[in-house]
């Protein structure tokens, strides 16, 4: 979305909102055809493919080729760095995020840690037709409209297939790692995705989700499903406050399935929502534009739900009208201003990745909205190092007891980001904000004794223990 949606289309009329939220008609078939013209880039320093999806989460090409292309191009690249970007609304395939994500996968591909373990960045641009109205302002009108493709792609097949596909291409490699991100309607595509694909592998043995670590950015979407995720969460696993030994973080608890299995350490997230505190685009826009959709649909009566670690109950609309990052009952992550400082000859993002986040304490750098890598790739140039100013401390903590938020420990990390790391809805390609995704990248993979990194360790989400097999019944059964 952009920072600047929410003061119009907080002013417009339901009926505006009407006639012209089912504009936007979107071009028929794929931006990049013929040969392989979905590869954007393939140089020694990252490789970047795009792949379309068209208005019901059809792939664009017909023919598969730019799936095709990407696959092929991914099994011949060694040790591979896959990360694929979902854009939100007001973007497509030819927009200015393809230049922001190219931004940072040449700040990534040029870091100390990808170039000492030999990673070769591959970056993969998932697009769809989230602009679709190429008039100023009105533009803004499509919020619902696009919002129901989004969900549309979220819930055909295509998009997952997609992630699966290229999952397992990156593990035909023995070192490879996959990374998610999404962003506003982005981050809605990718939050069911992940979502269901975590109800979809419950209690299987033996396989693990198409990714090691997702990330949603600023996701502009219900938290309907979020809430019963979170909810059954919280009934599947016992939270301890106790370290797990040999956590090299020092920085929370863990997790153990209650039905049995390997326990999660809470320092190594796997999931993670970002939510900028003054995101107005999700803060404001959304639940007035949820009211008005009320309104409009006749939608007036409710089910009363379960508030996650509660045996209260709330009309759903509470979760219907806000989105996860800003619902008082979801939220149980913040990160907060601390002490320290560092010395090293390097910005943020190459220092947080070098380190571990000891405590949960990362760094930030550079001046408030700079977007030095950002700007550089939307010229298709090699990304600088992000200027300094004196290094500021954050620390990542569960949210405190007198906060607004009632905080519940599952291993879904909900968080609340500081405006000086995510300004607004957009700002999510800020050197800062970089620095951030390089921290939650190094939780996921601390650095242990020579250099070594720890594993990637990706969960499958455990049986209810009311469906826990019966050691009795299994001995009958033999």
């Amino acid at each position: 979305m952009s920072d600047t949606a929410p003061n119009w289309f907080g002013s417009c009329s339901v009926l505006s909102l009407i006639l012209l939220g089912t504009l936007g008609c979107s071009s028929v078939g794929p931006s990049y055809e013929g040969g392989q013209n979905n590869i954007l880039n393939n140089d020694a320093q990252y490789k970047l493919a795009a792949i379309e999806f068209g208005e019901l989460g059809s792939y664009s090409d017909p023919s598969g080729g730019e799936l095709n292309n990407t696959i092929q191009l991914l099994k011949n690249t060694e040790r591979p760095l896959l990360v694929v970007f979902i854009h939100g609304w007001l973007n497509n395939a030819t927009s200015g995020n393809v230049g922001d994500f190219k931004g940072f996968l040449s700040r990534l591909a040029q870091s100390k840690q990808v170039l000492l373990h030999h990673y070769n960045v591959f970056g993969v641009y998932f697009a769809w037709p989230g602009k679709t109205l190429e008039v100023p302002y009105l533009e803004y009108l499509t919020f619902w409209n696009r919002k129901q493709a989004a969900e549309r792609i979220a819930s055909n097949g295509d998009c997952i297939d997609a992630i699966e596909q290229l999952a397992q291409a990156a593990r035909l490699h023995q070192y490879n790692y996959v990374f998610l991100i999404g962003h506003s309607f982005g981050g809605l595509i990718l939050e069911r995705t992940v979502e269901h694909t975590l109800r979809t592998l419950q209690g299987q043995k033996n396989v693990k989700p198409p990714w090691d670590l997702a990330v949603m950015l600023n996701p502009a979407s219900d938290s309907v499903l979020t809430r019963q995720l979170v909810s059954d969460l919280h009934g599947l696993y016992d939270y301890s406050p106790e370290p797990l030994p040999g956590d090299v973080l020092h920085w929370g608890g863990h997790f153990a399935p209650k039905s049995g299995g390997d326990p999660i350490a809470e320092s190594q997230p796997t999931v993670v929502e970002l939510q900028a505190v003054n995101d107005t685009a999700t803060g404001t826009a959304f639940p007035i534009g949820g009211k008005a959709g009320i309104i409009v649909t006749g939608h007036w009566s409710w089910n009363q739900v379960a508030i996650p670690r509660s045996a209260a109950l709330v009309p759903e609309s509470q979760f219907y009208l806000t989105t996860p990052g800003n619902d008082p009952y979801l939220v149980n992550y913040e990160i907060v201003p601390t002490q320290g400082t560092f010395t090293a000859n390097s910005d943020a993002f190459d220092y947080n990745l070098n380190h571990n986040p000891v405590g949960g304490v990362f760094f930030t750098t550079a001046p408030k909205n700079s977007e030095t890598a950002a700007n550089s790739g939307k010229h298709s140039l090699p990304a600088a190092a992000a200027p300094t100013t004196k290094p500021q401390a954050w620390q990542i903590q569960f949210v405190q007891a007198h906060d607004k938020y009632i905080g519940v420990h599952v291993p879904f990390w909900i968080v609340r980001v500081p405006s000086d790391i995510i300004d607004n809805h957009g700002g999510i390609w800020s050197d800062n904000n970089m620095a951030l995704l390089a921290t939650i990248y190094r939780m996921h993979r601390p650095i242990l004794a020579n250099n070594i990194i720890a594993p990637a360790k990706p969960y499958v989400l455990p049986v209810p223990v009311a469906l826990k097999p019966n050691p009795s019944t299994q001995k009958d059964r033999h």
